[in-house]
This record gives structure tokens, sequence and C-alpha cells, in this order.
């Protein structure tokens, strides 16, 4: 009884996984797909799987006009300027840019999402040690000594974290 419950709540939960619906599928444009697809950086390999989910209506997916839409649209998606934008928002890059300035640029705002997530992860850290000090047993001086360099080791860390690092360089 409980592995054909599990099982058909696997059938049930990938059955709303699909990428596009037979609605979609019977009305696409698809280029204009392609270069929503294109613009918004999407795997070029999403295209199979629309074409899967048509097949099982009897609908032929025209990758050749959703190709040449989602070639348009990554001409706008790697625009050098929106590497470090979808860095920053830590969004995955699926490799579908030839700049080499849009993958630098990606790297840098990557390097911001991450030192972000670390910012956060560090703040709950800290609140979470703040009230551990507060609600421990003054008694208990080794627990409180331990927790308050815990504390004072995490602030050093986010203190790091929030310094821009500065470099200078001059030629002559």
């Amino acid at each position: 009884m409980k592995t054909s419950l599990m099982a058909l709540f696997a059938v049930s939960t990938l059955a709303g996984c699909s990428s596009i619906s037979v609605e979609e599928c019977q009305t696409a444009d698809w280029y204009q797909t392609g270069y929503r697809d294109g613009q918004n950086g999407n795997n070029p390999n999403i295209v199979n799987d629309y074409a899967s989910d048509c097949a099982e209506a009897n609908i032929v997916v025209d990758k050749v006009a959703w190709q040449k839409g989602f070639s348009q649209g990554t001409r706008l998606y790697c625009a050098p300027n929106n590497g470090y934008v979808v860095g920053s928002q830590g969004r995955t890059y699926y490799g579908v840019c030839d700049s080499d300035q849009f993958l630098k640029n990606y790297q840098l705002g990557k390097l911001e999402y991450q030192r972000q997530q670390r910012l956060t992860e560090l703040n709950n850290q800290i609140a979470d040690l703040d009230r551990q000090i507060s609600s421990a047993d003054k008694g208990d001086s080794k627990k409180l000594e331990r927790l308050r360099a815990q504390r004072k080791d995490l602030a050093r860390e986010r203190s790091s974290l929030l310094t821009p690092n500065v470099n200078f360089r001059f030629d002559f």
C-alpha cells in the first residue's frame, strides 16, 4: 500500500513538471518562444523538452524556427553588461554566449551573489548566537566565552566581506 502511494505521488508530481502545456503547443509561435528563451538565457536543450511534451499531443515543434528565435534572443542576453546582472542574481549560465566580456562580467556578478549569500548566512548565525548568549546561564562562563568567541569570528568575517577590496594600479 505504501509503495503504491509513493508511486502515485511520483507520477502526479512528474505530471506537473512539463515544460509546456498542450494548449501552448497548439498555439505556439516557435520563433517567439525561442526568442524569449534566448533572451532569458535558458538552457538551449529546453527545445527537446518542448518536443517531448508536444509529441504527447501529436504536435511537432518547429525546431528551425525556435533556433532562429533563440539565436536572436541570445544577442540581447549576451550583452556584456547583462553578464554581471545574471551572475549577481545567482542565475545559472548555460554557455550560450560567445562574448568573453559577458563571461568575465558573469563571474564577477556570481562572486557578488556568493558574497551576498554568505553575508546573509553570517547575519543569521550572528543573530542566533546573540539569542544563545542572551539566554545562556550567566554562571556558565566557559559556554558564554565560547559563544562570544564564535560571534567575534563571524563578525570579523562579516566585516571583511563588507570592506571593499580596492586595488590601485599605476603605470608610468
